[in-house]
């Protein structure tokens, strides 16, 4: 699927028609329309006012995705996932036992200098786990968003302000 295809049912899924979200981003319809259907590339500098209105916590992940590459948190769409919030627990659950699983496996006492290639390919392994659990868990909260109805940018900004009051971050 495109980006243009991605927004168009993350607007769908919040009730918006093009017309609503042209005159809430200022931007015509007919442009929103290319946009969706391929026509015309999103300009990079539109990607935040439409991701902003829409607020469509699915569309969150893609645009990541769009925007960082490899280097983002994929929206789980597979065969096997069911994105009710309580089945979302138990994936978050297990993914997090298989990441400190492989953690024990890491040789945290050697210098990294001195670790074999077998026990690097340990330490890169727990990484993924890691991600899996990572993953996991920011799905889990697009589950609970859409679920109570939150705005998934409102509980990101909620969270990065207790990010800095803890002083996680500056």
């Amino acid at each position: 699927m495109t980006i243009g295809t991605y927004f168009a049912e993350g607007r769908k899924r919040q009730g918006y028609s093009q017309q609503r979200l042209s005159n809430e981003v200022a931007y015509a319809r007919e442009t929103i329309s290319k946009y969706e259907n391929g026509e015309r590339t999103i300009p990079k500098e539109a990607y935040a006012p439409l991701v902003k209105t829409i607020d469509d916590p699915e569309l969150y992940f893609h645009v990541w995705s769009e925007k960082a590459d490899f280097v983002s948190i994929p929206y789980f769409d597979g065969d096997y996932i069911n994105h009710q919030s309580l089945s979302m627990l138990h994936l978050v659950k297990k993914e997090s036992e298989e990441a400190f699983d492989h953690l024990k496996h890491i040789s945290w006492e050697k210098p990294v200098e001195v670790l074999s290639d077998y026990e690097r390919e340990e330490a890169k392994q727990a990484m993924i786990e890691i991600l899996d659990a990572a993953a996991s868990m920011v799905n889990l909260v697009a589950a609970l968003c859409r679920e109570y109805r939150f705005s998934m940018k409102d509980v990101f900004r909620a969270w990065h302000v207790s990010l800095k009051s803890r002083r996680y971050k500056k």
